[in-house]
């Protein structure tokens, strides 16, 4: 579901400001990438057991398994109204970012955390620490600040050792933090505007009123787990064997669980992310085992763990038995143990990145094999595109078209356009096709995408989609395999192509070594909007921002944070059908939708078409991805780039472009999915 993840250990130091939000996040879409896996952002709702299935969230088509493996943490254990669970703690940490920037205001900040156990401590210590500093560097004062710590128990920290509690404790109060202790937190409300946390405190209630109130008592199981089919304890979680194996009325299944949201029967512990940790090896080799029909290994969790508290202040308190330490060498350490688990999965991750030079290559004369081998990676999508100039020039070598008696073709390839307008009698109709190979591992996003670029050229041109016909290519595989990249292909091309009231009616399929799928789009006309009508005075509209190409390059290098990747997508996934109606609203007469040969390539086919009209663009002015700002700045360029920079020759002033640098590049950006480029009175677009 969150594609970036974030790491627990790491939480209560991002609280305090130790760490940045990238530190303490690990990235799946480049662990993915590296690890050649397919990830899919969505929420599972259900899992059908008997039929192997995952069913999803926003109506995807359930996701078939041969093996899986259940590893989802956990969930808040009592939701309330106006508080923030600490887990899932990919929400806990937006909330507190948006918590901070209300420290602007004049007024007092009272600040609850519920849970009186190593989590709950060492947050409200992390918290108390951070807004002091937050408002020092304000000029604030921080009698604005009141803290308290509410706990079920009658002590801090039960389970843990004597001298731990003593330490931890002192450590609370010292920083100025109430505690209430054997208060049983019960449910928030508001009174007269003001939020209020009631708890029972010897058999009458007592009420806290509060600004920010954390939850983080013990954790509750995801409710559909129980839904599963999946034998769980009587708390929710799933019961598993010492190899890490779910069980169906006591019967090993061919699905596996580790971490929070499973018990291994027999040896229950608490819910702790060191848990997690230390079964993955074995969750791997019995992943592994079960795939190759190899032995099992078993796993027993172990009984004492070392934990490392920290107290906000560069200090850590340890816990291990009987143990109690305090000091600052022990944060150290614990913050030497927490950045080296995450350079695994970040900085420590394998360069995708192609080194090879194909300069060289031809050079040294190498066969056409080697140079291939040495050529960067080939981008999908848009990107994938034969250039514009090696597409003209192929094209006029063809003889010229014969002509018809039965239509007449009033837009065709003498003056292309985003599509062909042929004429039937008293009916004027857009014809227009596309056609790329997949860019990511989510089939059902890949599908929306393809269709809403194909749909594209419609829209660009004023036309209404009627039919469709799909052209696909699914990866070498079983039948299984094949049949379910085509359903989730084709279920979300239909999603777009649905909303858009274009009929599916037919396609062609066919085997291949990448997933592929384009459309051949049949709509009507009235009138067209051509790529020649530009007007002296006309203000340009884009109507998405540029960018999607570097992006989706970085991607393939794992070089693209996830959230790079997910404001693409977002935009990809965005019909142009809105943007279309609402241009034609305000007088647009000229319109092309940006595409593979990039702005500059589609903006001097306007011009072009113009008779030769110019144009001034303000860098400033052009929206684009802040991903792939950061990204070109790195020198990173889709393969169609070298192709797209030949427009250059219709920039009178390419050179001093040239020293704008980044922003200037995204310009010859091959877009997938791109916005409009429209011409408008300017007089109506403001």
């Amino acid at each position: 579901r969150d594609v970036e993840t974030p790491y627990s250990g790491m939480l209560p130091g991002h609280v305090a400001g130790v760490y940045s939000r990238r530190e303490a996040h690990i990235d799946l879409n480049k662990l993915a990438r590296v690890a050649r896996a397919r990830l899919i952002a969505g929420e599972v709702t259900h899992i059908d057991s008997d039929a192997q299935l995952l069913h999803l969230k926003d109506g995807r088509p359930p996701l078939p398994y041969d093996v899986c493996s259940i590893n989802v943490g956990i969930a808040p254990s009592k939701p309330a109204a106006y508080v923030t669970p600490v887990k899932p703690i990919a929400t806990f940490a937006q909330k507190w970012d948006a918590l901070l920037s209300r420290l602007d205001d004049d007024a007092s900040f009272r600040l609850v955390v519920v849970g009186g156990g190593a989590g709950g401590v060492e947050l409200i210590l992390a918290m108390v620490a951070r807004v002091s500093a937050e408002l020092r560097r304000r000029g604030r004062s921080l009698t604005c600040l009141s803290a308290t710590l509410v706990a079920r128990s009658s002590e801090l920290l039960q389970g843990h050792a004597v001298g731990v509690r003593r330490l931890l404790t002192e450590a609370v109060r010292r920083k100025g933090i109430r505690v209430l202790l054997s208060h049983e937190a019960l449910e928030t409300s508001t009174d007269n505007g003001e939020k209020v946390l009631t708890c029972r405190h010897e058999g009458r209630t007592v009420s806290i009123p509060f600004d920010e109130c954390a939850w983080c008592t013990q954790a509750a199981a995801p409710e559909f787990l129980s839904r599963s089919g999946l034998d769980c304890d009587e708390r929710g979680f799933l019961r598993t064997n010492l190899k890490l194996q779910c069980l169906q009325n006591d019967i090993p299944q061919r699905v596996y669980a580790a971490g929070d949201c499973s018990t291994v029967d027999g040896h229950p512990r608490p819910k702790a992310g060191v848990f997690a940790v230390m079964a993955g090896m074995a969750l791997y080799q019995n992943l592994v085992a079960d795939l190759r029909g190899e032995e099992f290994v078993e796993h027993v969790p172990q009984t004492r763990l070392l934990a490392l508290v920290g107290l906000g202040d560069g200090t850590c308190v340890a816990s291990r038995g009987d143990l109690a330490l305090e000091g600052e060498w022990l944060y150290r350490l614990k913050d030497w143990i927490d950045r080296k688990w995450m350079w695994q999965y970040t900085g420590g991750l394998p360069s995708l990145d192609e080194e090879e030079d194909v300069e060289d290559a031809i050079a040294s004369r190498a066969n056409a094999l080697d140079v291939l081998r040495k050529t960067p990676m080939r981008c999908g999508g848009c990107g994938a595109k034969v250039g514009s100039n090696t597409l003209t020039r192929a094209l006029s070598s063809l003889p010229d078209v014969p002509s018809s008696d039965r239509c007449v073709v009033e837009v065709g390839l003498d003056a292309p356009d985003d599509g062909a307008v042929v004429a039937y009698d008293d009916t004027r109709l857009v014809h227009t096709v596309d056609f790329f190979r997949s860019f990511i591992g989510d089939a059902y996003v890949f599908g929306q995408v393809a269709a809403n670029h194909a749909l594209s050229d419609c829209d660009a041109m004023g036309a209404k989609p009627a039919s469709a016909l799909a052209l696909c290519v699914v990866p070498y595989g079983g039948e299984r395999q094949t049949e379910d990249s085509l359903r989730q292909m084709m279920a979300g091309a239909r999603k777009a192509l649905d909303e858009a009231g274009c009929s599916l009616v037919g396609g062609h399929t066919c085997e291949g070594s990448e997933l592929a799928l384009g459309f051949a789009i049949n709509g009507s006309i009235d009138e067209v909007l051509a790529k020649g009508n530009l007007q002296q005075g006309d203000a340009l509209i884009l109507t998405k921002p540029l960018g999607t190409g570097v992006v989706f390059a970085g991607d393939m290098r794992a070089l693209a944070d996830a959230s790079d990747v997910a404001e693409a997508l977002q935009g990809m996934c965005r019909s142009n059908a809105h943007a279309a109606a609402t241009l034609r609203r305000f007088g647009c007469l000229a319109c092309t939708d940006v595409t593979g040969f990039g702005l500059i390539g589609h903006l001097a086919e306007l011009c072009r078409g113009s008779n030769g009209a110019r144009v001034r663009i303000d860098l400033n002015d052009v929206p684009m991805l802040q991903g792939a700002r950061r990204l070109a700045s790195m020198g990173v360029v889709s393969s169609l780039h070298p192709e797209n920079l030949r427009a250059r020759r219709a920039v009178a002033n390419h050179s001093e472009g040239i020293e704008a640098g980044a922003a200037y590049e995204l310009l010859y950006d091959p877009q997938t999915a791109g916005g409009l480029l429209a011409a408008v009175p300017v007089d109506r677009a403001a």
